[in-house]
């Protein structure tokens, strides 16, 4: 099977996944596969970054997800999130303290920074959708803001491989040109932009300025990926996905980028 075909059938899959996710799953079904694709992503995280005692942050993990899933329920403020990322630093941090080796100190400590700092975007990331979705016209956003991503994503590759000249950030990501800055921009604007103002109750100045915000973000996003993988020497973050590599290679740009726009939102509502 060719590689186009692979990553025709997986986006085919994760579409309808996503669909599904959002749009048919009750309010506390949806947070729980949320939590268990956030689960998936840290597990992904861990191996990408090589830490070592990867059990016992394994199982830290699972308690921070675990954490997070029942104080958002009980205590819906954000305190659940934030619980969450103050325990698995502590955790994190004191697991590194113990089994720290004087003569793998460097990487096994940057591992962990690694680590955490990835895990704590994703904690927001998964919190924050849960958030949104409750909203009402959230979960409208929510594909808004896919449609806006992932349209930047495909726009910026066509466009850069037809116009290309001029390099976005060689030493990150070579590939990335500023001419496909350009078309993410426009199209991932006008495929988010349009979303809400048709389906969310939002005026079009305002959905303009959140869609162009949300694309500038997710290309930050993209590219925040992209130095991590090359700083731990990884083309991908997993295989779990055919033809398309690991889940966080899907959503690399959506992570700062729906908490910030998504809470920017909810603030004007």
């Amino acid at each position: 099977m060719s590689e186009l075909s692979k990553r025709v059938i997986t986006a085919s899959i994760l579409f309808a996944f996503v669909v599904g996710w959002m749009f048919y799953l009750p309010d506390s079904w949806f947070d729980r596969v949320a939590v268990l694709v956030g689960l998936m992503m840290t597990a992904e995280l861990l191996v990408m970054v090589e830490v070592r005692k990867i059990v016992f942050y394994g199982i830290t993990s699972a308690f921070s997800w675990a954490m997070l899933l029942i104080l958002w329920v009980a205590l819906p403020a954000g305190i659940g999130v934030l619980a969450a990322i103050l325990f698995t630093m502590v955790i994190w941090t004191l697991i590194f303290f113990l089994n720290s080796d004087e003569h793998l100190l460097q990487s096994d400590f940057r591992s962990l920074v690694y680590a955490q700092w990835m895990m704590t975007l994703l904690l927001i990331f998964v919190w924050s959708v849960m958030v949104i979705h409750r909203q009402d016209g959230g979960v409208w956003f929510l594909a808004g803001a896919m449609a806006g991503v992932w349209s930047a994503d495909i726009a910026a590759y066509f466009t850069g491989r037809a116009f290309g000249m001029n390099k976005l950030c060689p030493v990150v990501s070579p590939g990335k040109t500023r001419e496909g800055l350009f078309g993410a921009l426009l199209f991932g604007s006008l495929g988010a932009s349009s979303v809400w103002v048709m389906m969310v109750d939002i005026s079009i100045p305002v959905a303009v300025a959140l869609s162009f915000l949300l694309v500038l973000i997710s290309v930050g996003g993209d590219l925040a990926e992209s130095a991590l993988k090359r700083a731990v020497g990884v083309k991908d973050s997993g295989s779990i996905l055919p033809g398309h590599g690991g889940i966080l290679d899907r959503v690399d740009a959506l992570l700062p980028s729906v908490p910030v726009v998504g809470l920017i939102w909810m603030a004007l509502l």
